[in-house]
């Protein structure tokens, strides 16, 4: 019996020493934060460490102008009480003693950043202020650091650029929203003035936002007093995102002129001077008769834009946070599932309206028609400012007119 009690002495003496010399890296930022785990790799920008978060293994990206000290192979007895991630005792405690605390420390550890909102396709079709206002409200219980609007769209309904300022202007205060940009161009391109930080994929390009309307001809150009209307709104809320607005208005009209003068200084910074007329010696970005389009090398060199980046984990850096972490994906979801929705409707949609005209269709047909049709429009009410009536009226669809119309077909099938 002395004998085996020696040896289970042993044993848990062989496991304590095993455990207080269990060492880890120990990483310290200048925010005063302290994260343990394992560098799984440092380069002269960034370390790369392995992180165990409440029993979750997550790799973390630090930007080492973000760190104060690296320690390495830190044991236990080295660490302090109040390390953010030093491991815990086996003592147990209540929910309600420590769970507050542990939820604290593990939304500390996650390092949430960013929600990201894919803003693609035809403005008022794909890009809609609504679905952005869906996105941001899912955002907002999650508090992210920085909402980023993805933006790849060749532009759109004009209508539709007025309902977006006046919601962006509602919640740019309330978050900070930058616009990361593959192409705005048109309605996307004002849309994108409408933000405050403006940065660029290296294929990015913005401008050419000349306003049009539809009609029974086809596309036709704004002009007089509507046209004078639309520079006047886009110059405002150009100017209080920050632009200047001869850069706007050189975008909508081909009458105006755009140069500008730069100035290269000593820190490193320049100093944009634009101008609506030719001057003398001022570089040419566009002319009487042209429509400005501005490339992300130009975005860049005349202040408009503040980054040009293709790499998420560069452009994380760019904002000053300290890695690319996602809090969530719902603004994805939302975006995707919307645009799934609208594809099919163009699909399925046309169908629907070339059975209804189809003169070998049946009042049978036709009610059948026009019931799938208010289905569409309580799926999805967005899809009911696409499409006009199937009656030949020219008025939207909507579902008090299709009632009326289902019924005027059944009294004359009966």
């Amino acid at each position: 019996m002395t004998r085996a009690l020696k040896c289970l002495f042993t044993l848990m003496l062989m496991l304590t020493l095993a455990v207080s010399a269990f060492a880890d890296d120990v990483i310290t930022l200048k925010n005063g934060k302290t994260y343990h785990g394992e560098v799984l790799e440092e380069t002269k920008d960034i370390i790369r460490m392995k992180v165990d978060v409440s029993g979750i293994t997550q790799t973390y990206v630090f930007w080492k102008d973000d760190v104060e000290t690296l320690a390495r192979n830190v044991t236990n007895e080295q660490k302090s009480p109040g390390d953010t991630n030093a491991p815990k005792s086996n003592s147990t405690t209540s929910k309600s003693d420590n769970s507050d605390e542990t939820a604290a420390k593990a939304a500390d550890l996650v390092n949430k950043k960013v929600f990201v909102i894919p803003m693609h396709g035809g403005v008022g079709q794909t890009f809609r202020q609504d679905k952005l206002k869906e996105a941001i409200d899912a955002a907002r219980p999650l508090k992210p650091d920085v909402i980023i609007l993805e933006i790849d769209s060749p532009g759109g309904a004009l209508s539709e650029v007025y309902k977006l300022r006046d919601y962006i202007s509602e919640v740019r205060d309330e978050f900070r929203i930058v616009v990361w940009i593959k192409s705005a161009i048109s309605a996307a391109a004002m849309t994108s003035m409408m933000c405050r930080e403006m940065y660029f994929m290296k294929e990015g390009h913005i401008g050419a936002a000349t306003a049009w309307y539809m009609t029974s001809g086809g596309a036709k150009a704004v002009e007089g007093p509507e046209l004078e209307a639309w520079i006047q709104a886009a110059r405002d809320f150009s100017s209080a995102a920050g632009y200047n607005p001869m850069v706007t208005q050189a975008m909508i009209d081909k009458k105006y002129i755009l140069t500008a003068d730069v100035e290269e200084l000593p820190d490193g910074e320049r100093r944009v001077t634009f101008y609506d007329y030719m001057k003398e010696g001022a570089e040419v970005l566009c002319r009487e008769g042209e429509i400005l389009t501005l490339t992300a090398s130009q975005a860049l060199r005349y202040n408009i834009s503040l980054g040009t980046v293709d790499d998420k984990q560069e452009f994380a850096r760019m904002l000053n946070l300290s890695g690319w972490v996602e809090i969530s994906d719902a603004g994805r979801k939302i975006m995707k599932e919307w645009q799934e929705t609208y594809d099919l409707a163009e699909i399925e949609l046309p169908r629907l309206y070339r059975e209804f005209a189809n003169p070998a269709s049946t009042n049978d047909d036709r009610i059948r028609v026009v019931r799938e049709l208010m289905k569409w429009v309580r799926r999805a009410p967005q899809i009911a400012e696409m499409y006009a009536m199937p009656d030949g009226s020219g008025t939207p669809l909507d579902l008090r007119d299709l009632d009326r119309l289902l019924k005027q077909l059944v009294r004359a099938r009966n």
